[in-house]
């Protein structure tokens, strides 16, 4: 299967932010599986949050929600995050390696890496030039309110925001339905991986929607 033109820039320059999110982040991602970011309680929370999504996805999928504190309370996930989003990603690290800390410092940074690839497509879906939109993602993925946020997964994992934009701009662009089907995809996955994202691109796409009316 060919890949175009679209798809090679993508694979470019996702690589160079996985090489930029190396090097911003050093010495941190040396060592991601013995230290955290800042050992503070949005840390432990959310490192026990990502374990019981990953033992719930095996163990009691259609259950996730009834987590294993606040008895005898019951759906006591929906009390935080439920980081369920974030969890497809830590969730196979933690199944290989029983590394919980590995787990959730690999989930933030390929957040950096998406957010990235994310502003870049919805740059180029906009017409903006390849270097253009390669400054669009170094200022989504690095830019200091987000990037010093990486010990706060809820907070720094708007990765889908700009993909859930940048498919919906082609949908009014070409009207073809695939594309509303990946926006509506990648909404879902943002109210999976963070709630204060998800009001984010609520409001943006409910902009564009109303913009385009």
């Amino acid at each position: 299967m060919r890949i175009g033109r679209e798809g090679q820039e993508l694979g470019v320059v996702t690589a160079a932010y996985a090489v930029l999110t190396l090097l911003m982040a050093l010495p941190f991602s040396l060592s991601p599986g013995s230290q955290v970011v800042a050992d503070a309680p949005d840390t432990h929370l959310y490192i026990w949050t990502l374990a019981w999504d990953a033992h719930a996805f095996l163990h009691q999928p259609l259950r996730i929600f009834d987590a294993n504190i606040y008895y005898p309370f019951a759906n006591t996930l929906a009390y935080s995050e439920n980081l369920i989003g974030s969890a497809l990603l830590a969730a196979p690290i933690i199944w290989l390696t029983g590394n919980l800390v590995m787990a959730m410092n690999l989930a933030a940074l390929a957040t950096c890496v998406l957010c990235g690839t994310g502003a870049f497509l919805l740059a180029r879906r906009l017409h903006v030039s390849v270097a253009g939109a390669f400054i669009c993602g170094l200022i989504f993925a690095f830019a200091p309110p987000r990037f010093f946020r990486l010990g706060q997964l809820h907070m720094t994992a708007v990765q889908w925001i700009p993909f859930s934009l940048a498919f919906l701009h082609s949908y009014f662009d070409r009207g073809r339905r695939r594309d509303l089907l990946l926006a509506i995809a990648c909404f879902s996955l943002q109210a999976l991986s963070s709630g204060h994202g998800t009001v984010y691109l609520f409001v943006t796409a409910a902009a564009l929607v109303g913009w385009h009316a």
